[in-house]
């Protein structure tokens, strides 16, 4: 497994200081718990869907939930795309 605490670090002390993450709701999950995330693109689609799929991110309990500020709002065709950083709305 990887400590999602220590990525953002690593990558840095390699040169690399900026990181795209593109993974699952646990991978999510663990980085918000650990403070490491500090930009979400999320992306709606138009439709309508139920079943057993749980929330965006899975993983140990946080505090309080991190507050998200929406940088841009973009729709094509019905689908929005947002972008989002950390910070007060």
């Amino acid at each position: 497994g990887v400590d999602p605490a220590r990525i953002m670090p690593e990558l840095v002390r390699r040169g690399h200081p900026r990181a795209l993450c593109e993974g699952g709701p646990r991978l999510l999950g663990g980085l918000i718990a650990a403070g490491a995330l500090d930009e979400l693109c999320l992306s709606l689609a138009p439709r309508l869907a139920a079943g057993a799929a749980g929330r965006i991110s899975r993983g140990p309990e946080i505090a309080a939930p991190a507050e998200l500020r929406p940088v841009s709002i973009l729709e094509d065709d019905g689908f929005l795309f947002t972008r989002y950083t950390r910070g007060s709305a």
